[in-house]
């Protein structure tokens, strides 16, 4: 393993834990089914991640998946699942936990997985969508009601006026 990166990730976390963990490992292992190498932009590396926990942040440090840059999107489904896209060479695939015999403590179940070769912790699909475009950028309209800057794809115009969707309920 290691450490140095694992040090970096829990850092950007703000603590170690099995989901953390979990993260980790299906980052590294997807660096080598998509051939990513360390000189990865920030948006060569795309994350659909079928949940919204720990391991989320491992993919940010690791790939430099962001929600910023458009590049990590959650698609909850409530599953350890990610679908990894790499721009640079078009491979894609999809990184399932596998069942996982539950240790007496999240210490326990962290080094446990820590410890795996991270292919007999996880099953590797193909995805199951389409190849994501890049982020889009949006013009900026002033909501007629709240008087807020809004993005042209969250406003609607009704009576030739921009109006928010949080003001158009």
């Amino acid at each position: 393993m290691d450490n140095i990166l694992w040090n970096k990730v829990v850092e950007f976390h703000g603590h170690a834990c099995p989901g953390l963990a979990i993260g980790f490992q299906a980052s590294l292992l997807v660096k080598e089914i998509l051939e990513i190498n360390n000189n990865i932009g920030d948006e060569d590396i795309v994350c659909i991640a079928e949940t919204d926990a720990c391991g989320v942040d491992a993919v940010q440090v690791i790939l430099k998946a962001t929600i910023g840059t458009g590049s990590l999107r959650i698609d909850y489904k409530g599953k350890q699942a990610f679908n990894f896209f790499n721009r640079k060479n078009g491979k894609s695939c999809r990184i399932v936990l596998n069942n996982l015999d539950k240790k007496p403590t999240k210490e326990e179940n962290m080094n446990y997985i820590l410890s795996q070769n991270p292919l007999n912790i996880f099953t590797i699909k193909n995805t199951n969508m389409d190849f994501p475009n890049k982020a889009n950028i949006y013009n900026s309209y002033i909501c007629k009601i709240c008087g807020e800057k809004t993005a042209e794809n969250a406003v609607h115009v009704i009576n030739n006026e921009y109006i928010c969707y949080s003001c158009n309920k």
